[in-house]
């Protein structure tokens, strides 16, 4: 019987769009672009299955996830691909490629921002040294990604000898083009909370934006933080009179 580690209480660090299993088990599924029934996927004995949206927040968290948990030794990439954002394309380079330490891209990524930057590079080769990819990309048929669960725990090399590493994340669960969720109303301190949360949600993702010049056209972070940070202050500032029109 393969050898396993106890996981921390906390695992996944990272939340997401996914269902948890058993987190002995050592397959991770990522159904990429496509949502599949997440109980029909875990009875095959994943521990992990949900969608990888983006290129580079969607990758960390799988980064952070696994590695989290020295017990999964498989991810599969199934389901179909992002277009534009190409999740799986740029998961098999970061796997195959790595990252280049400086400008922190991904070498060789086919995704249209290909960065990853809240995962320092010691995290990144550990979760390539941990795990093998499984490339199903293209398929959505259950029974066969539940054959292949069942023939990489055939053949489970057991725990990765090493301990857990638990990576916080700067910006948990934002999805490339996710909104901060605004309440109707709300006292004052709380209102500045959702301000500074929402900011510091567009401080990120326009960093990650302004990396690729080609994408930006000469716009820069300060410009796009400015115009987006304005729109969301005009419609916080609005709200409490909404009731009186």
């Amino acid at each position: 019987m393969a050898e396993k580690k106890e996981v921390p209480d906390e695992w996944p660090p990272v939340t997401g769009e996914y269902a948890i299993g058993n987190p002995e088990d050592p397959v991770v599924v990522s159904s990429v672009g496509t949502y599949f029934k997440e109980e029909d996927v875990l009875k095959y004995g994943a521990s992990l299955v949900g969608p990888t949206k983006t290129e580079n927040i969607g990758l960390e968290k799988i980064i952070a996830n696994t590695i989290s948990n020295p017990n999964i030794r498989f991810l599969i990439l199934a389901g179909t691909e992002v277009p534009g954002h190409r999740t799986a394309g740029s998961m098999s380079a970061l796997y195959k490629n790595g990252v280049d330490p400086d400008s922190k891209k991904i070498i060789n990524a086919p995704g249209a921002i290909p960065f990853i930057e809240n995962a320092p590079m010691e995290a990144i080769e550990r979760f390539r040294e941990q795990v093998e990819i499984i490339d199903m990309i293209g398929t959505e048929d259950l029974i066969k990604i539940g054959a292949k669960i069942k023939e990489l725990k055939e053949r489970d090399p057991g725990a990765f000898p090493e301990e857990p590493i638990v990576l916080k994340l700067g910006v948990e669960a934002a999805e490339e083009g996710a909104l901060a969720e605004i309440p109707l109303a709300m006292p004052a301190e709380p209102f500045m909370d959702v301000i500074n949360k929402a900011t510091e949600e567009i401080r990120y993702k326009s960093q990650i934006i302004t990396r690729d010049q080609k994408l930006t056209s000469g716009i820069s972070d300060n410009g796009i933080l400015g115009i987006l940070t304005g729109i969301i202050l005009a419609v916080l500032i609005a709200l409490p009179f909404v009731g009186l029109i």
